[in-house]
């Protein structure tokens, strides 16, 4: 019998390399993917203000970044000792005022320079739902857990997100010619929506990326979400929470991910580093033991090896592991 639909994606003629400069920016399930990417020692920076789940707010950052606007002393606040911004998620705070805004802003500067030389952009949608600040009449990224009383929860419209996303893809064409944007919509389950209103809210998403794609030839779909939820279509790849996605879901929409971006150079290249990977996480009863020194100068040496053939890659942290 089988228990899924074993769709494949399209095989994309752009492809994904390990001197690609990457970019991803949007919920948590972009960081999933992302965190691959890094541990695989591609070049891949993610959520510059922390994850961010719907459209506005994402559309709201990249601005803020390729127009240089800076963050002030009225878009930050303080609450139990800590000072947060209502653009950034709470995982982002500091310890004063002027440290919190000179961190956003750096970032701002970081990006910058990023997105003027990245290849890719990925942009991942997780709920068309958005809280409106009152006093401000903007939408937030972030509420942290202020009284409810001071947001308004909206419902994005599609043709307002294609409308203010064909504005950002205009300027970024303009500001970095060669960038292609890989769209995605996460799995993840937003229930305290509603499971109906859920629902709603995926179907904004979808329809406004693949008029994007439609419209607009540097742009790109990469189907997370039907994965999960067609593909495998069942409650045992999602966590006990019933909304997020486990590990082995992750690691099927991974493996999808490669087979569409990577071509064969790429994937050799991944095998050889999770080897390298694994043995640099593997625990050493006895680090002084003769097996455990053999076990140390033998990927010492395919670490260099390795950087040998490709000299893009870094294996410092490796190699300074396998040297002492």
């Amino acid at each position: 019998m089988k228990f899924h639909l074993g769709f494949q994606p399209n095989t994309s003629s752009h492809k994904i390399t390990h001197q690609s400069e990457l970019l991803m920016i949007g919920s948590c399930f972009s960081e999933h993917i992302g965190n691959r990417l890094n541990d695989l020692k591609f070049s891949i920076h993610s959520n510059p203000f922390g994850i961010v789940f719907n459209p506005k707010s994402i559309e709201t950052a990249l601005n803020r970044i390729i127009n240089n606007t800076y963050f002030t002393e009225a878009e930050v606040f303080e609450k139990d000792g800590q000072w947060f911004c209502m653009d950034a998620h709470s995982a982002i705070s500091g310890s004063s005022e002027q440290e919190l805004i000179t961190g956003l802003n750096s970032m701002i500067d970081q990006w910058y320079q990023k997105l003027k030389s990245a290849n890719y952009l990925t942009i991942t949608f997780g709920s068309a739902y958005a809280y409106n600040d009152k006093a401000r009449n903007k939408i937030v990224a972030n509420c942290h857990k202020l009284p409810q009383a001071l947001f308004e929860k909206t419902l994005l419209d599609t043709q307002d997100v294609v409308r203010d996303y064909q504005n950002l893809i205009d300027q970024l064409s303009q500001f970095n010619s060669g960038l292609k944007l890989l769209f995605t919509v996460s799995p993840v389950k937003h229930l305290k929506d509603g499971v109906v209103e859920n629902s709603l809210s995926k179907a904004i998403l979808i329809q406004a990326v693949h008029q994007l794609v439609k419209l607009n030839a540097n742009c790109f779909y990469f189907p997370a979400y039907e994965l999960v939820n067609d593909d495998l279509r069942d409650h045992r790849f999602y966590e006990a929470d019933m909304a997020h996605p486990n590990a082995q879901a992750i690691d099927y929409v991974w493996q999808k991910f490669g087979e569409t971006y990577f071509d064969e150079t790429t994937v050799a290249l991944n095998i050889k580093l999770v080897e390298i990977k694994q043995a640099f996480h593997h625990r050493l009863f006895n680090e002084k033991s003769e097996s455990a020194l053999a076990f140390k100068q033998k990927y010492r040496r395919k670490c260099l090896e390795l950087q040998e053939e490709s000299a893009f890659l870094n294996l410092s942290n490796e190699l300074n592991y396998f040297s002492n």
